[in-house]
């Protein structure tokens, strides 16, 4: 499961980009660690014959060191250890952060290559951080050691908007599933019809799930529209229905879509009046600005782009990760009492 380039330059922040093949395995796919429950990843065969002491951390005969970060039974991540910091230390650091995250080569491998750049090995005395979605990976050298610290990215709360778009949770929510969407957008469509239906089914009522507006606009030219006339509905409190209603009738996508926006109105009971008046008046542009005002904050470049409390998540279409992510999400980021 490969990465692939470009690394971007943003001050000591570096970004490897993900290939599909590993973009779209999804976090819980098979060999992930970080992320995954901790007894499972001491039995992997590379282990074998080094146990973590009581203080969590892992030697290897080679003298590598691994502190393992635990919480709830949970691998939430990981600072390696290694000496030197030239030659093959870079190359143990990069194997072991490919242990660790479980997508071995195809992560180390880049990594190692990213290490190696004259560049980047004058900045590793300050430390750099590189962004390899799902992961935040920081890298710096100490005392002669190369220090790779792995673990999950996560978005603070704070840097999400608050939205009444929202099936609340049953019971006070220990996680919220935020997704980013076009209504044009027809990955979001097959998350929409297959992927959410099937995930309400199984999730656990303590979860808030939440719509944010998303248009693609440079590339969807009626995703706005249809973006305002869900705003619309909303202003009568039946946004959720609306939103429904556009993905699984794709009508509006030809021909006449202001008839077809307010024929869908009519199937979810909408008073025609205020809706067209609406629609006419552009009166659910502001809430659509905020909504592409917040993508461009948070920096997302596609739809639809999920996120369970503030981990993305790399495949929304992998109903089984995104559970595993939840429950991760529930154990780890739970008050502590």
């Amino acid at each position: 499961m490969p990465y692939h380039g470009p690394v971007k330059a943003n001050g000591h922040r570096r970004t490897l980009a993900l290939a599909a093949g590993l973009a779209c395995s999804g976090l819980g796919g098979a060999g992930a660690q970080v992320g995954q429950l901790l007894a499972p990843f001491l039995k992997e065969p590379a282990l074998a014959g080094v146990k973590p002491d009581a203080a969590g951390t892992l030697t290897f005969p080679d003298g590598a060191r691994v502190v393992l970060q635990s919480r709830s039974g949970y691998l939430t991540g990981a600072t390696i250890s290694v000496a030197p910091a030239s030659g093959s230390g870079a190359a143990r650091a990069a194997e072991l952060t490919g242990l660790l995250s479980g997508f071995g080569p195809g992560l180390a491998e880049p990594l190692l290559s990213f290490l190696k750049r004259p560049e980047v090995a004058a900045k590793l005395p300050e430390g750099i951080t590189v962004e390899a979605d799902p992961f935040e990976i920081t890298v710096k050298t100490v005392g002669g050691r190369l220090t790779v610290g792995l673990g999950l990215s996560r978005v603070p709360a704070a840097d999400f908007a608050p939205t009444s778009h929202a099936l609340p949770a049953r019971k006070a929510a220990a996680v919220v599933l935020r997704v980013y969407s076009d209504f044009q957008c027809p990955y979001c469509e097959r998350f929409e019809t297959q992927t959410l239906p099937a995930l309400l089914r199984a999730l656990p009522d303590d979860v808030r799930v939440e719509f944010h507006q998303f248009p693609l606009e440079s590339i969807h030219a009626l995703a706005r529209p249809a973006a305002e006339a869900s705003e619309c509905a909303g202003q009568q409190g039946k946004f959720w229905a609306y939103k429904d209603a556009l993905f699984r009738d794709r009508s509006w996508l030809t021909g006449n879509a202001a008839g077809a926006f307010v024929a869908l109105a009519a199937d979810v009971g909408l008073k025609a009046g205020p809706f067209k008046t609406c629609l006419n008046t552009r009166g659910g542009k502001a809430a659509v600005d905020a909504g592409l005002a917040e993508a461009r904050r948070l920096g997302l470049n596609g739809t639809p782009s999920v996120f369970v409390n503030g981990y993305a998540v790399p495949d929304p279409s992998n109903t089984a990760a995104l559970l595993q992510l939840i429950r991760y999400a529930r154990a780890v980021d739970a008050p502590r009492p």
